[in-house]
């Protein structure tokens, strides 16, 4: 039990490193990138910087819920956070074509790909969770 442990602490500060890591990365570049090609440091700050802050916000939000109302409610905040998450990618979508008017043909691919990547970084997170005990 306590190796299994320490194996997915492992994971989960890895996982955590990961987000921090990209999270900074993608801010400072699409800052940069701003003040020369305005529309280049949109996509990487909506399209990147944004989900991958808003995912790891999630993380985090399911490592409280699994620590204070263990895997049950872990798993029904799993299903409420499809609607959220929905509700995200929409909103995402008609900000950067609609509102900052950038080329859909780049920041939808570039959205959904970052979106999906790090959807599957919360799957593993969140199996680990689940495969503890309370």
């Amino acid at each position: 039990m306590s190796k299994n442990f320490n194996y997915n602490h492992k994971v989960m500060q890895v996982i955590k490193k990961i987000y921090f890591y990209f999270t900074i990365s993608s801010f400072i570049i699409g800052q940069a990138l701003i003040h020369s090609d305005k529309n280049g440091g949109l996509i990487i700050t909506l399209g990147i910087f944004l989900p991958v802050l808003v995912s790891y916000i999630n993380i985090e939000l399911i490592n409280w819920i699994h620590n204070n109302y263990g895997n049950q409610a872990t798993n029904y905040f799993n299903t409420f956070q499809f609607v959220t998450k929905s509700i995200f990618m929409i909103l995402m979508s008609y900000v950067g074509i609609k509102i900052f008017n950038l080329n859909f043909k780049i920041y939808i691919p570039v959205l959904c790909t970052v979106w999906f990547i790090f959807h599957i970084v919360e799957a593993f997170f969140t199996q680990n969770l689940l495969k503890r005990q309370k």
